[in-house]
């Protein structure tokens, strides 16, 4: 019976495990991809009116081509799974800029017909998640 009762726990703690990386996987994905989306239409939109853009909110034209380049390749990062960490912490710097230069006068659900900085603080939230979560060295157990 105590046999039972342990194998019954271990599969519990496993598959619970297995939901947990799941859906890590899950919200790496996700948020590689509407980051990588961003800079893609960024990039169709033309760097012109993107550099524009910047300096109409008082930063410098050249800071939309860094940006640019961090959100496709860390969002494709992300996608991917490849240096996670750095990629995160990078999105994470760009979702602070945008909230503090851009949206922070909007309000958090805006106003006047502007977006407010709600999905880029949940942005940020994620992003120090993915960049601060340490992955645990696999055991195999036999």
């Amino acid at each position: 019976m105590q046999k039972r009762m342990e194998e019954d726990d271990t599969a519990a703690v496993s598959w619970g495990k297995g939901i947990e990386q799941a859906s890590f996987l899950f919200l790496r994905f996700v948020t590689g991809l509407v980051f990588w989306a961003h800079g893609l239409a960024k990039l169709k939109k033309g760097m012109e009116p993107v550099g524009e853009s910047f300096v109409s909110y008082g930063l410098p034209e050249w800071l939309a081509y860094p940006v640019l380049a961090v959100e496709l390749l860390g969002g494709m990062a992300l996608i991917l799974g490849i240096a996670t960490r750095y990629a995160a912490w990078a999105l994470a710097a760009i979702m602070i800029g945008a909230i503090v230069t851009v949206k922070w006068q909007n309000g958090l659900i805006g106003s006047g017909g502007k977006s407010g900085y709600e999905l880029d603080l949940v942005l940020l939230a994620t992003t120090l998640y993915l960049g601060g979560r340490r992955q645990k060295p696999r055991i195999a157990t036999d």
